[in-house]
This record gives structure tokens, sequence and C-alpha cells, in this order.
């Protein structure tokens, strides 16, 4: 049988392209599957390091929660406070007025203390007993007493009211010192209630500082990992569809070497049924692959 003519030029540079095609996409696959590695790496050391701050999260935010109920607590004893001491100096202005208003009232005292009085009465009664005296200075001295009697009367009314209404208003002004020393007590106990939720602010302010910054460090680490997994996403899409494309054009290859080998059996097709010997049958195989070898027909790998 004649053998067949040899395959165009243009058959043995498509398989030259092709191979050298494969090749390429050899070496870029085998670079590709090591950087695949080195961001699948990447991706969980980001994904371990967000893992660990998220949950150093949950101590920092009950920390932020007892601050927050402190702050309130505090918040609501000073309404208290606020509520106790409007009270308090309402009954410490309704103690004043009624210190005022005693004040106002108080009685007039007599012209003459009663003591003063009985002295004159007394000097008068010695001289009416010891001295003879005109019957015009008699009289006089005895209206005299009379005067000095009715005015001891009133004395002694006056002063008797004096001291109840003295009373009185020590009692008050004593109402009113206790009303206004806790007027001053809780004055005192809101400024340092007011300070102690100053204070309890500027901790959690600090508090939510820190929080915020862990929040950023986290989104940050975030945004990382996305970036990483996106570089990750299109390295895995890049590497598919090259290994699709090397298994297609690898399975073209093997049919075009599957052709060749039917090639050379139908070339030494005639030499097999001229040959008896299974030795010789061989060595005329490999001596017409080898000549197709050398003409560019086929290409071993």
């Amino acid at each position: 049988m004649a053998p067949k003519p040899r395959p165009p030029d243009a058959d043995r540079e498509e398989e030259r392209a092709e191979r050298r095609r494969l090749d390429q996409m050899d070496a870029k696959i085998r670079e590709l599957r090591p950087k695949r590695q080195v961001l699948i790496q990447e991706l969980l050391r980001l994904s371990d390091e967000q893992r660990d701050m998220f949950n150093q999260r949950a101590p920092q935010q009950a920390r932020l929660e007892e601050l927050n109920e402190a702050h309130r607590r505090l918040g609501r004893d000073l309404g208290h406070l606020r509520t106790d001491l409007d009270r308090a100096r309402q009954t410490r202005d309704e103690k004043l007025a009624v210190v005022r208003e005693l004040r106002a009232s108080m009685p007039k005292s007599a012209r003459s203390p009663v003591d003063q009085l009985k002295k004159e009465m007394a000097k008068l009664d010695l001289q009416q007993q010891t001295r003879a005296v005109p019957l015009d200075e008699e009289n006089a001295l005895i209206d005299r007493m009379r005067q000095l009697r009715k005015e001891v009367a009133v004395a002694e009314s006056e002063a008797a009211e004096v001291a109840k209404r003295t009373e009185m208003l020590r009692a008050a002004e004593a109402a009113f010192e206790v009303t206004r020393t806790e007027v001053d007590r809780l004055r005192k106990a809101l400024d340092d209630q007011r300070a102690a939720r100053d204070q309890a602010m500027e901790t959690l302010k600090g508090e939510l500082v820190t929080a915020g910054q862990a929040m950023a460090a986290l989104r940050e680490k975030g945004m990382a990992r996305g970036t990483v997994r996106r570089q990750l996403d299109e390295v895995d899409r890049t590497l598919r569809g090259m290994e699709r494309e090397f298994d297609d054009l690898r399975r073209q290859y093997r049919a075009r070497r599957g052709n060749a080998r039917r090639i050379v059996v139908e070339h030494n097709r005639s030499a097999r049924r001229a040959v008896s010997d299974p030795s010789e049958l061989d060595r005329a195989v490999d001596d017409r692959m080898e000549q197709l070898l050398k003409e560019g027909k086929i290409r071993l790998t």
C-alpha cells in the first residue's frame, strides 16, 4: 500500500502552536497555584485575627454596659437629689417666712422694766410711811403709785406675751436652722453626685473611644480580608478557566497524537502483512515512527 502524503505545513504549525500554548498554560498554572495557596494562607490568618479581635470585644462590651448602667444610675440618683433639694428649699423658705412673721408680730416691751417699776413703787411706799408730807404731795404720791401699779400690770402682761412669742420665735428659728442645714447638706451631696456623674461620663467616653478604635481596627481587618478574598476569587476564576482550557487543548493534542499513531499503523500495514516475524514488524514500525518524527508529522511528549 502506497504511503499517504505528508501533512501540510499548516497542520504541523498548528500542532507546534498547540504545544507552545500548552507549555505556556502549564507554566502559568504552576505559577498561579502557589499564589493561590499564599492567598488562602493569608485569608486564614486574617480570619483568625478578625475572630480574635471580635472575641476581645465581648469583655469590652460588658465593661461598656457596666459603665453606662453606672452613669444612668448616678443620673437617676442626681434627679432624686434635685427633687429632695427643691423640697428642702421650699420647706426652708416656709420656715423663714414663719420666722419673719413672728419677728414682725412680736409685741413691744413695757415702757419701763417691771423690776424698775416695782423698785419705784417700793420707794414711794417707804416715803409715804416714813415722811410727813403735805396733803397735795401725798395725793400726788398716791396717784403716782396707782399709775405705777397699772404700768406694772401692763408690763407683766406684755412680758408674758413677749416671752411666749420669744419662745415661738426660738422654736421657729431652730426649725429654720434645721431646714437650712438640710439644704446645705443636699446641695453638697448634689455637687458631689454631679461630679461623680461627670467623672463616670468621662470614663465612659474614654471607653467608647477605645471601643471605637477597636471597631475601626476590626473594620480595617475585615476590609483587608475582603480584599484578599476578592484576589483569591479572581485567581480561582483565572485558574479554573486556564485549567479548563488546558484540559481542552490537551484532549485535542492527544487526539492529534492518536491520529498520528493511526497514520503510522496505516503506513506500516503492508509491512505487517509482508513480515511474518513479530520482531521484524516492531522494527519496521519503529523505523516508520522515526521517519515521521524527522519529517515533523508527529511529535512525542
